[in-house]
């Protein structure tokens, strides 16, 4: 080794040492930034950059996994002393069995990062996110008559719109005793009957069944009257049922 090449040697530092509060904001910093793309409403982009995270994790898997079967007996037990390195072995199942049983991180100590996050989704799906929007189901509102129901499918929930004179109710598209379709239900008044179970009658104004126990989601309605009377449904916002004060 030449002088030059001694001398970058000798004077290179280790870098990348952090104070152990330093090492776990980072981690809650991480841990949340995961969480804020689990919210995204546009599942494209979400799934286009989980994928990439899966990618990153399947390169550092592999590369780890090489990296610890080269180390001699003992190493390994002697560099997880180290909190990140620790952390990092763990993430991908390589600590020695006897301390994995031993020593466990929760979100209080350890907050999750990216790896955890994506084996979680793999466990579990990540429902999609939810954001309120209203969405039309009538051009106009003559195309359904009074006293008359039609099932339709609205952005992939199957939902049943009922009329009531110039009132409109939206309730789930299926009955809450076995999932059958409502298609063919006939309404009066307010009383939805089912065209699948005899007996078996629901009030459109709340989803609850009549005389029996069990009630159906219920969506807002909401007719615009500044664009030709379309008839508009609330999707993943609250209901509240609009019932005569007593």
């Amino acid at each position: 080794m030449d002088d030059q090449s001694h001398q970058q040697g000798s004077s290179q530092q280790r870098i990348g040492y952090m104070t152990t509060a330093g090492w776990d904001k980072l981690l809650d910093q991480v841990n949340q930034q995961i969480e804020e793309l689990e919210q995204l409403p546009l599942p494209d982009v979400k799934d286009k950059v989980f994928t990439l995270l899966e990618g990153i994790d399947a390169i550092h898997r592999e590369a780890l996994g090489r990296l610890v079967s080269l180390f001699k007996e003992g190493v390994l037990e002697q560099v997880i002393e180290d909190q990140p390195i620790h952390t990092l072995m763990e993430l991908y199942d390589l600590l020695p069995p006897e301390v994995d049983n031993e020593q466990k991180f929760d979100k209080n100590g350890f907050p999750l990062i990216p790896i955890q996050a994506l084996a979680a989704m793999k466990k579990a799906p990540v429902p999609p996110p939810k954001y309120p929007r209203w969405i039309p189901m009538l051009e106009t509102h003559g195309t359904l008559a009074p006293g008359s129901t039609k099932l339709m499918d609205i952005d992939g929930h199957m939902i049943l719109l009922c009329r009531v004179g110039d009132e409109y109710f939206a309730l789930a598209g299926s009955c809450e005793q076995d999932g059958t379709s409502f298609d063919g239900a006939t309404i009066s008044k307010y009383t939805l009957t089912c065209p699948n179970h005899t007996g078996c009658y629901y009030d459109v104004r709340q989803g609850t069944r009549i005389a029996a126990s069990g009630n159906i989601n219920c969506y807002p309605v909401e007719v615009s009257e500044n664009d030709k009377d379309r008839v508009m449904i609330g999707l993943d916002m609250d209901f509240v049922p609009d019932l005569p004060v007593m």
